[in-house]
């Protein structure tokens, strides 16, 4: 598990107790106030930590999601469209409308890693939304992957999941003419 010391505080009792657990070699501080219970803790499952007001989109949920076999070199991150600018060479953020970051949002263990990670659903529509910011060929890709898996998606699940987006016909648009 990877978290902020101030969970890890709150498992243990104190700051002090978790000093102690570095010390014996059972927890292990990975970058400033970012401690885990393994010393080679995935770069992925830090920077989640490390930002818990977010979640994993676009091209990092893709690769999870074996979307696209594209390994990204940076970790793309959805948050509140109000969120403070992440200052992290790591990621690239993107906002999401007021009140729809969690819509969707599972946690999952995805290749041995533990993901917050968007719902196949909730990707499809983000795709929708960043389609002219994606770089073409990764687009063309991963609505072909869309659309080979369409029968995996749930139809109603979308449905509900645009009721709270603006220009949510916009998107249902584009996703009937591209995926379905």
């Amino acid at each position: 598990m990877v978290a902020k010391l101030i969970e890890w505080s709150r498992k243990y009792g104190t700051k002090y107790r978790v000093g102690e657990l570095v010390r014996a070699g059972k927890l292990f501080r990975i970058e400033e106030g970012i401690y885990a219970d393994v010393a080679d803790a995935p770069e992925v499952e830090v920077v989640l930590a490390k930002y818990p007001a977010s979640v994993l989109t676009l091209e990092s949920a893709y690769y999870y999601h074996r979307m696209s076999d594209e390994i990204p070199d940076d970790y793309h991150l959805a948050t509140d469209r109000k969120a403070a600018t992440i200052a992290d060479a790591r990621v690239v953020q993107s906002y999401v409308p007021s009140g729809t970051l969690r819509i969707g949002a599972r946690e999952m263990s995805v290749l041995g890693e533990n993901l917050r990670i968007y719902d196949m659903e909730r990707l499809l529509i983000e795709t929708m939304r960043y389609r002219t910011k994606l770089p073409y060929d990764l687009y063309r890709e991963v609505v072909g992957n869309f659309r080979e898996r369409r029968d995996e998606l749930y139809g109603s699940k979308i449905d509900d999941y645009l009721k709270t987006f603006p220009r949510k016909d916009v998107i249902r648009e584009a996703i009937r003419k591209e995926v379905y």
